[in-house]
This record gives structure tokens, C-alpha cells and sequence, in this order.
């Protein structure tokens, strides 16, 4: 059972991302919007990529700094809509990217790392964090059919000129 999940992974994993992103364009706010664009951009596009062009496995081959370049990146994309976004989920998300930038800073600092210790804080974290989204996104939509629309952003506070201090 274990070997037909892990032949199968990844695959199921960019499936159920598909399928999120439409259902999210279809019944979901900017955050999650934001959040799923963010996701398929920086964890299922680069896969394939990799694929296409046969570089190898984009967490442990040549290219992994690559791969550390792009989590990085992901990880401020992440912070910037956890901190603007009327939602909690967010910051979880946020946070499980974190732990992939450590399990990349870990593997460049120290000579010999576990592949299968590196592979589960690098890539792990994207399973959980595509769960978040599922479930923000249910949250999301259980809370506007019961409540009607809210805000999806937080206020952007207002500056007090001089005059008025």
C-alpha cells in the first residue's frame, strides 16, 4: 500500500491542486485565490518543469538549490497574504514554508543530511499545506453561506498627518 502511495504522490497531489483551483475560482475569495495561485505556481508548475526537461528530482539532484530559490520565494509570497489576508489558515501555511526553508538551510550547512530526513521537512510540508487550503477554503464558504460576504483583506490602517498628532 505504501509503494503504490508513493508511486503515486505526486501525481494525486497536483489532481487535487487542479481541482482546488477550480473550485476556489469559482466560489472563493482573493486570499484563497491568492493562496492557490501561489501554490500550483511554485509547487506543481516547477515539477513539471523538471519533467519536461529532464533535470532530475528538483529536491535532491543538482538543482536543489533551485528548488530552495523557488521555497524561498514562495515563502515571502506566503507571509505577504497571511499578514493582509481576514483569515487565520494563512499563517499556518506560512509557517509550514518555513519549514521547508529550514530543511533547506539545514541541508546546506550540514555535510551529511538523511535524503529521506530532508525529503519529508522539504517536501512534506506541501501536503500540509495544500490541506489548509481545502479546508480555509471550506471554511470559507460554509461562513458566506451562512453570514453573507465579509471582508477578505484586512483594513489598510490610515496615516494621521501632522495637523492631526
Amino acid at each position: 500500500m505504501l509503494d503504490l502511495f508513493n508511486t503515486y504522490r505526486v501525481d494525486a497531489q497536483h489532481i487535487a491542486s487542479i481541482l482546488l483551483v477550480l473550485a476556489i475560482w469559482r466560489w472563493g475569495a482573493g486570499p484563497e485565490r491568492w493562496l492557490i495561485g501561489i501554490f500550483v505556481a511554485t509547487m506543481v508548475v516547477p515539477v513539471h518543469i523538471f519533467r519536461v526537461f529532464d533535470l532530475g528530482d528538483a529536491a535532491l539532484g543538482p538543482y536543489a538549490w533551485v528548488w530552495a530559490i523557488i521555497d524561498s520565494l514562495t515563502a515571502v509570497a506566503f507571509i505577504a497574504v497571511a499578514l493582509k489576508a481576514n483569515r487565520n489558515y494563512p499563517l499556518w501555511i506560512a509557517g509550514f514554508q518555513l519549514v521547508a526553508i529550514g530543511a533547506h538551510i539545514v541541508s546546506g550547512l550540514v555535510d551529511a543530511v538523511s535524503p529521506l530526513a530532508y525529503a519529508i521537512l522539504a517536501i512534506g510540508p506541501s501536503y500540509c499545506q495544500l490541506l489548509l487550503i481545502f479546508g480555509g477554503f471550506v471554511r470559507h464558504v460554509r461562513r458566506r453561506r451562512r453570514f453573507g460576504n465579509y471582508r477578505a483583506w484586512r483594513p489598510v490602517p490610515r496615516r494621521r498627518s501632522l495637523a492631526q498628532a
